[in-house]
């Protein structure tokens, strides 16, 4: 018998995007050729994987944000089928007594999504959904959780700015400077305070461990 499971999503944090509307927008027309082509049945991949990576970078360039949503799966445990959709997809919970206050993560139920199957070796895109419910933005598209990543080395030099007592504002600052400007910074401060407390967190645990 088939199981269906949910899996964990990255949501669109309405918030931070509003935020950061004010910094400097990465130009999007670029060159044709690098355009990410539009989702067609039949369209092939290697992975589930691979599939996601592509819908990823088709959100990036369109203007929205992705979540890997279900996969159904066969009796053996390997995947059958998934499906990936828009980040707004399905609805947000609130509580009653929180009805008028803005929720950070909007989810509209938007029905903008692909669904892949397993055949013959390959992963194969069989349906689609291109219409969304809501605006759409390339320029925002960085901002979107699903988009944003620190790399190694950015991570080593936030550790090493902040065992050196560098506060966060100006530790960011410097690895924009470095970057050549906002546009070419693939995560927030948000994302580097947060990644710093929990590098921060990992030391005096591990110095506790050696303490005793």
């Amino acid at each position: 018998m088939d199981e269906i499971d949910e899996l964990e999503v990255d949501e669109v944090e309405v918030d931070e995007v509003e935020e950061f509307q004010d910094l400097q927008e990465a130009n999007f027309e670029g060159n044709n050729e690098n355009l990410v082509e539009e989702p067609t049945v039949g369209m092939c991949f290697n992975s589930p994987d691979e599939m996601f990576e592509y819908y990823k970078a088709y959100g990036q360039q369109e203007g929205f944000p992705v979540m890997r949503r279900s996969c159904k799966k066969r009796d053996d445990g390997n995947m059958r089928y998934v499906t990936f959709s828009c980040g707004r997809n399905g609805k947000s919970k609130g509580k009653s007594n929180q009805v008028l206050r803005l929720q950070p993560n909007q989810k509209i139920g938007c029905n903008a999504k692909i669904g892949g199957r397993f055949v013959g070796g390959k992963w194969i895109i069989g349906n689609f959904v291109l219409e969304h419910n809501h605006a759409i933005s390339p320029s925002k598209s960085r901002y979107y959780r699903c988009n944003r990543t620190i790399s190694p080395y950015v991570k080593k030099q936030l550790e090493i700015n902040e065992e050196a007592g560098i506060r966060m504002a100006q530790s960011f600052k410097s690895i924009v400077v470095e970057a050549g400007g906002y546009e070419n910074v693939a995560f927030l401060e948000k994302d580097a305070r947060n990644y710093v407390d929990k590098a921060r967190r990992l030391r005096l645990g591990e110095g506790d461990a050696a303490a005793i």
